[in-house]
């Protein structure tokens, strides 16, 4: 049968145990020990000198929390694979309405939406004439307030955000649901600056949910 021995906690090993904690306390509210400038030497270890320097929260205080509508790198919050395909485009935009309505809100958020995410292809007025197009750069930058773009429907150009067209890839990572359809709303603003006719979109549904993945045909 084997023993088990008893640790015996006695006044030796309690003296020290305070004795450290006492020590680790008294360090813990200096700055200075031993000649030494405490903070001077923790500033220089780069991930703490970042800490004491960053502007995103102050001393004791935790990380603010992301801008309303923050994109993670991977992919919007509560996003799926695409439940439809590019070959559907024709299909799927003959059943999707915009669910937004067309609110300064709404507009302002596609402006910004557009600014960051469309404008180095499509231009800052959609004409296709983005910083990265031209002689030796990406060869086309399609226009979307001229040809066929200002005739397709609001369904269609959402879908061509989610899943992408041709040249342009998809933006269903980058770009939530209800951003999508606010930068629709934007698009339509740039097609009847330019002149353009735009198709009357019939008006929100009461309820502004994403559309079920079983609305496009198979």
């Amino acid at each position: 049968m084997i023993r088990r021995r008893r640790t015996r906690f006695g006044p030796a090993r309690g003296t020290l145990v305070a004795t450290l904690t006492l020590l680790a306390l008294a360090l813990g509210g200096c700055t200075d020990f031993a000649g030494y400038d405490l903070d001077y030497l923790l500033a220089r270890a780069p991930f703490i000198a970042t800490m004491r320097t960053s502007v995103a929260y102050g001393p004791n205080t935790l990380p603010r929390l992301p801008p309303p509508g923050t994109v993670p790198v991977a992919s919007p919050t509560g996003d799926v694979p695409p439940p439809f395909s590019q070959a559907q485009l024709d299909s799927v935009g003959a059943v999707l309405t915009n669910p937004l309505n067309a609110t300064s809100e709404v507009l302002q958020r596609g402006t910004t939406l557009y600014r960051n995410q469309c404008l180095v292809c499509h231009g800052a007025d959609g004409q296709g004439n983005g910083p990265v197009v031209g002689n030796g750069r990406f060869p086309l930058g399609p226009t979307l307030v001229g040809g066929t773009a200002p005739a397709r429907s609001d369904g269609y150009l959402y879908g061509i955000i989610r899943v992408g067209r041709g040249l342009m890839p998809a933006y269903g990572e980058r770009i939530a649901h209800g951003d999508r359809w606010a930068v629709v709303h934007y698009v339509r603003e740039l097609q009847r600056a330019a002149g353009a006719t735009v198709p009357t979109a019939p008006p929100p549904p009461p309820s502004a949910q994403e559309p079920q993945a079983a609305a496009p045909p198979q």
